[in-house]
């Protein structure tokens, strides 16, 4: 008779609602992550168990395993360490697939101004570049903060002498 105790019997006799689960628990334990990306991840994973992927993700915000209120207060506090612009935060948080309803009221708590961040930015970089014609210079700096997500009216201000 077969040993029916050894671990390869245990999970392979676990249900598929235990294996979502611990799946789920394993990327919630190493870093913070949005329900929608969470969500994402398991319908990768196991495809066609919808009804237990929604379960699990909401038994988890109940016992607050996952919060996307405190997931976005962290990433914005982490997105506006460096300077980069208002367009910037809202692709990271579409990436993340987390509300754009709640990024203004925790930039405002963290006291964020999209115009100091340019000017931070420009300082920065301005540093760096080694450009002797004046337009050449500026369109550089220009290219850097589009692509730092700053919006043209921002740079245009932070640009003008």
């Amino acid at each position: 008779m077969r040993d029916r105790g050894g671990l390869w019997y245990i999970r392979f006799m676990k249900s598929t609602y235990d294996k979502i689960w611990e799946s789920a628990l394993r990327v919630v334990q190493a870093r913070m992550i949005s329900r929608a990306n969470l969500e994402r991840k398991l319908k990768t994973r196991y495809p066609g168990e919808e009804g237990y992927i929604i379960q699990i993700l909401d038994e988890m915000e109940r016992v607050e395993l996952i919060n996307d209120r405190r997931y976005t207060e962290q990433l914005i506090s982490h997105l506006t360490q460096r300077p980069i612009g208002r367009l910037k935060i809202m692709v990271e948080f579409r990436k993340r697939g987390l509300d754009q309803d709640l990024i203004e009221p925790f930039l405002l708590q963290a006291g964020y101004n999209e115009e100091e961040a340019c000017k931070k930015a420009l300082d920065e970089k301005a540093k760096n570049v080694r450009e002797s014609d004046p337009r050449k210079r500026k369109q550089k700096l220009m290219n850097f903060l589009r692509n730092r997500g700053f919006k043209d009216a921002v740079i245009y201000k932070t640009l003008r002498p």
